[in-house]
């Protein structure tokens, strides 16, 4: 596995370029060692590593936004919950003790009267989890994906290369026709077979833009910008 340094090696990148950058870097090198156009096994790994390297500085970046979002939702929450002040943020007094402490009240019977209390009752939990699912019915139906956007998601076959990024990111929606010997393409098999961020996701790993994703609802243009 490359380390950071490694990875913006790889891309012919300074270390701490942006993400913009190392996306445009990602696309070229992708074109350019892409097993399509070259037969070596030296251009094949070269191939790997590169999309290695981008997946990587994506997976940090994506981390770090997220760490600083949550980072500053912690300090809005402290603020308006009180945090530190004389009131407690869940809006008993400060001479009160916290609901947790008086969590045994529920439990504490149990403890005393059967051993090993929480490892049964662990058992038990699971037990009827994987009843409940055993009797899911499956069946054919596409996947929907609940509480997200819904999009439209389509693959330009003049533009698709077979590269099969889309389809390692999100295998229930991208398929490459591995079974066509000259120029295989891309296929959208399933819209709803994941959420629209690694839809997205997939889409922009996607070395000559091919693939193109719009909100259903309103028809706005998600990728490319």
């Amino acid at each position: 596995m490359l380390n950071t340094y490694q990875c913006y090696q790889a891309l012919g990148l300074q270390d701490g370029v942006s993400i913009r950058d190392v996306k445009s870097a990602y696309r070229k090198l992708a074109l350019q060692y892409h097993p399509d156009k070259n037969s070596s096994d030296q251009e094949s790994i070269k191939f790997k590593v590169i999309t290695e390297a981008y997946q990587t500085l994506r997976a940090e970046y994506k981390n770090s936004m997220a760490k600083s979002s949550a980072k500053y939702a912690d300090k809005d929450l402290k603020k308006k919950s009180g945090f530190n002040s004389g009131k407690n943020s869940w809006g008993a007094k400060k001479s009160d003790r916290p609901p947790n402490e008086d969590w045994t009240r529920y439990t504490g019977y149990a403890e005393s009267e059967y051993q090993n209390f929480w490892t049964r009752y662990e058992k038990t939990f699971w037990d009827y989890y994987e009843k409940v699912r055993s009797e899911t019915k499956t069946g054919t139906e596409p996947i929907q994906v609940e509480n997200d956007i819904a999009v439209s998601v389509n693959v330009d076959p003049g533009k698709c290369i077979a590269c099969c990024s889309c389809e390692t990111i999100a295998p229930s929606v991208f398929r490459v026709e591995k079974n066509v010997k000259v120029n295989p393409k891309s296929k959208v098999i399933n819209e709803c077979g994941a959420n629209s961020e690694k839809i997205l996701d997939a889409a922009q790993t996607c070395p000559t833009k091919a693939i193109s994703v719009s909100e259903k609802e309103s028809s706005r243009r998600l990728y490319p910008w």
